[in-house]
């Protein structure tokens, strides 16, 4: 608790920073701050305290997902100070909302009440609302904002409805006692209480970018601005997983045979949407967007897997993968730069000339994300396999297989472009703190993928 208050109390000191005009104090400020929110969360470890009566609790699930989207927002405002050099506007409520939108992901990574996860997911989602539409005269931001506002607005109130229901049928909003309540009906829920958990089902998947409710990510990856985009593939993917694992693990678990149905369709349906349309992208966010979804399928094919291990399998994959995404936005952005502004995949010809070792860092990277070994993206997917066929699901197990072989596909696409040659190269410019980051992103997603580790949680 701790750990939240002080983030709540940084992102104000932040805007209050931002009257001064210095922009050079706002990332080692934020970045100082945040160190000392890590430190709290580690204290956390093992206590397992709760506040307002259980609502929430911060038990060793929620305290390492913070940790995790802690380090992640570090390595993201490391990329900030160089992102934001040439902004001259409104950076430290840049800043602050990216820091608030933290806030809302340590709620719903500890609820225990459906009330404070509605409050956890409109803190993490109405800063990115504003922060989608960061850059004022673009046409691509300003659509982005909208959009993920108008459909962020619809899924909400699908959320609201289905607590309504829930509430209606079970007389509380504490997951526990929603379980019990479900447990007593042996499977053959009532209408309003089944439509209820699966309009919160609709809610949460929203975040997450579940097919068929994936619709809103490509566009919005496309028109945010870049950091923005990292953040939003990173820290709120890894909160809304986190806060959809908690719901199905402290309430409704095991689960009704027509939601787990619903769950697994949405599963197959996201990884066939993902990897296939993700083949057809010529623009790189864009197909950073469709691969997000794809990753979206593979998580939730652990989360359904029901394993004591499962938390556990999650919270490595979303690490991971976060480690590996960061810093591809990083080169992304430095090669935009270096081709005035073209954001195609094109745009990495002549990479492998112009900066070597780059090109070798985001091979391995992509390779990562593409699940090859002996990267860490291919022990997480190794994992998910591994505990879903363990748990009698060798069907969608294969099919999962098949779709991440696809995947391989439309990453090396990208690594293509990065070592082909071209005739006019202009200059790319690195800083010292952009290359540190991706060689050890880069280095990370190598050790993670030999040394695998498991936490308790």
């Amino acid at each position: 608790m701790n750990a939240l208050i002080f983030t709540t109390i940084l992102g104000i000191i932040i805007l209050y920073l931002g009257l001064t005009k210095n922009k050079t104090i706002l990332a080692p400020t934020a970045i100082a701050g945040l160190l000392v929110t890590l430190f709290l969360s580690f204290k956390d470890w093992g206590l397992s305290s709760s506040f307002f009566h259980e609502m929430v609790i911060f038990d060793n699930f929620s305290v390492a997902f913070n940790i995790s989207m802690i380090i992640i927002t570090i390595v993201i405002f490391l990329f900030g100070v160089d992102y934001y050099k040439m902004m001259e506007l409104h950076v430290a409520e840049q800043y602050s909302l990216m820091i608030f939108a933290l806030v809302g992901a340590f709620l719903m990574t500890s609820f225990s009440n459906l009330i404070m996860l509605f409050l956890g997911i409109e803190i993490l989602s109405i800063p990115l609302y504003i922060l989608a539409g960061g850059k004022k005269f673009s046409f691509k931001s300003n659509e982005a904002s909208f959009k993920y506002f108008m459909l962020g607005s619809f899924a909400t109130a699908f959320f609201l409805f289905g607590i309504a229901l829930v509430y209606g049928a079970s007389a509380t909003f504490y997951l526990p006692e929603i379980k019990t309540y479900i447990a007593q009906f042996h499977g053959n829920l009532p209408p309003m209480l089944l439509i209820g958990l699966l309009f919160i089902i609709i809610g949460v998947a929203f975040k997450v970018a579940v097919a068929p409710f994936h619709f809103w990510s490509p566009d919005v990856y496309e028109g945010s601005p870049t950091l923005v985009t990292a953040f939003m593939a990173t820290v709120v993917k890894t909160a809304g997983f986190a806060a959809f694992y908690r719901l199905l693990g402290i309430g409704l678990l095991p689960l009704p045979v027509p939601l787990e149905k619903a769950l697994w369709v949405m599963t197959g349906l996201t990884l066939l949407i993902g990897n296939l349309v993700a083949l057809k992208q010529s623009n790189f966010k864009r197909l950073l967007a469709y691969s997000s979804i794809a990753h979206s399928g593979f998580i939730m094919l652990a989360m359904l897997s029901q394993h004591s291990s499962s938390a556990s399998v999650i919270l490595y994959y979303t690490f991971v993968y976060s480690v590996a995404t960061v810093p591809l936005f990083i080169i992304f952005i430095l090669v935009k730069r270096a081709s005035n502004g073209h954001d195609h995949i094109a745009a990495f010809q002549g990479l492998y000339k112009k900066k070597p070792w780059i090109a070798v860092f985001m091979t391995i990277l992509l390779m990562s994300m593409a699940g090859i070994p002996p990267t860490a993206g291919f022990l997480a997917k190794y994992q998910v396999f591994v505990l879903s066929i363990s748990q009698g699901y060798l069907a969608i197990s294969i099919f999962a297989i098949l779709m991440a072989i696809v995947g391989i596909y439309y990453y090396f696409n990208v690594v293509r472009e990065v070592f082909t040659d071209r005739d006019h190269l202009e200059p790319l410019v690195i800083t010292k703190l952009n290359a540190g980051i991706i060689i050890v992103c880069g280095v990370a997603v190598v050790v993670m993928g030999i040394f695998v580790w498991h936490l308790p949680i």
